[in-house]
């Protein structure tokens, strides 16, 4: 992941949860390199750097108390237990709070690790000078999807009971778009982005936990059919945007279901340490791939939407001028009008996109700007010749025609706006 700088500190963490390992994020010293602290996303207190009497459940509004990840997981399976932190960091200096993401617990398996396998899948609020925790909210608690919490935490202000309420707003992988009061995790409102999603009917507001479908739970030796989302989640890497003018997210979505057959797997250092089969398609075995959404997080109401063939990967960007921008699969870069969701412009670029566009300014004069190529999980078929639909963690299966419509490409773009 990108590394972020907090005063003189230079904070990153890690992937790698399909292998096994026991995710956490560094604080290093800039001038010298030195490692000042080292928070664990599983395991004991210390290691978690989390306090018993003072770190806050954001559900629950109380503190977490003593061992609350050991008690979630079956013995020592925490060492394994993934919950990596490859993605999209964000800092509050006004709160002095850094918030993160945790990815999935290994392994895939969710019958191998009863419990609710804390503190993978949850976003993290820690102050940056210490590394202790400050709150945390587990969003997908026993993960049974690979539905990784690491996506993006969006900062803005929001009216709730006629207040200015200082908010993070998360799009999940798992299909909810959930809104915190940054301050201490309190959750404002938790809606499904995407109608398909079915693996949990809502979100208990009491709670916060999922209402899981039973039925769409996965477990060992069942091939579990017509999971929504599918492992790539509603929304994955692809970052959202926000519009100020509207209060609006602009969310590039992928409209994606799965079958999930899990199974025993056995660790060794350096293997995958996965264990399910998974085949991903779109929604309702179709033709509309991907969506990209106006969307209001706290309503739940989607104001317009425009269907793509395959996932919308790239981010998304917004305009003053009343724009938004983003790239397809297929290869169109699109200029949206916000209000009303019209294409206003677009231009077939010599390869799909799963880049984010930006936009800056040079002697006057504004630019668009954006990498045009695939590859990645949302085109690992493409980009390494695989054909079988489970390939590519389940991957292969959603964009197994993505050939015909684009290449692989690797072409940076640049527009110049008139």
């Amino acid at each position: 992941m990108a590394p972020i700088v907090i005063k003189d500190k230079v904070i990153t963490g890690v992937s790698g949860a399909e292998y096994g390992v026991h995710g956490y994020i560094t604080a290093n010293a800039i001038a010298t390199g030195k490692q000042l602290w080292r928070a664990y996303s599983t395991g004991p207190d210390e290691q978690i750097m989390f306090n018993p009497g003072k770190t806050i459940d954001g559900a629950t509004q109380k503190p977490v108390g003593r061992d609350s990840s050991l008690k979630s997981w079956k013995g020592d399976q925490w060492k394994l237990g993934g919950g990596t932190t490859w993605g999209w960091y964000t800092y509050d200096p006004t709160l002095n709070l850094l918030f993160y993401g945790t990815g999935n617990p290994g392994t895939w398996n969710p019958t191998q690790r009863p419990g609710d396998n804390k503190y993978s899948m949850s976003l993290i609020a820690r102050n940056p000078d210490t590394g202790e925790a400050v709150w945390v909210f587990q969003m997908t608690p026993h993960d049974g999807w690979d539905y990784d919490g690491v996506n993006e935490s969006i900062l803005t202000d929001t009216t709730v009971n006629g207040k200015k309420v200082p908010t993070l707003t998360h799009f999940d992988r798992n299909g909810f778009a959930y809104v915190w009061d940054r301050r201490d995790g309190k959750l404002l409102a938790a809606h499904k982005f995407d109608p398909i999603v079915n693996w949990a009917s809502r979100i208990d507001m009491k709670t916060g936990r999922p209402v899981v479908n039973a039925d769409k739970m996965t477990r060992e030796g069942v091939n579990v059919k017509d999971i929504c989302p599918s492992s790539q989640g509603s929304k994955d890497q692809q970052p959202a945007a926000y519009d100020p003018a509207s209060g609006l997210f602009l969310v590039p979505t992928n409209h994606v279901c799965m079958d999930y057959q899990a199974f025993n797997v056995k660790y060794k250092a350096g293997f995958p340490y996965v264990g399910a089969l998974v085949n991903m398609y779109p929604a309702n075995h179709g033709t509309v791939g991907g969506r990209f959404i106006a969307f209001d997080p706290m309503t739940g109401k989607t104001k317009w939407a425009i269907n793509d063939r395959f996932q919308d990967w790239g981010g998304a960007l917004t305009t003053r001028g009343g724009l938004a921008f983003y790239g397809t699969l297929t290869g169109w870069l699109r200029a949206v009008d916000l209000k009303t969701g019209k294409v206003v412009w677009q231009f077939k670029c010599p390869s799909g996109i799963i880049g984010n566009p930006i936009t800056y300014t040079h002697n006057g004069k504004q630019y668009v700007a954006v990498l045009s190529g695939v590859g990645g999980w949302a085109a690992i078929g493409l980009s390494n010749n695989l054909t079988k639909a489970t390939e590519g963690l389940g991957a292969v299966g959603a964009t197994a025609t993505l050939g015909d419509y684009t290449n692989l490409g690797g072409t940076l773009m640049v527009f110049a706006l008139n």
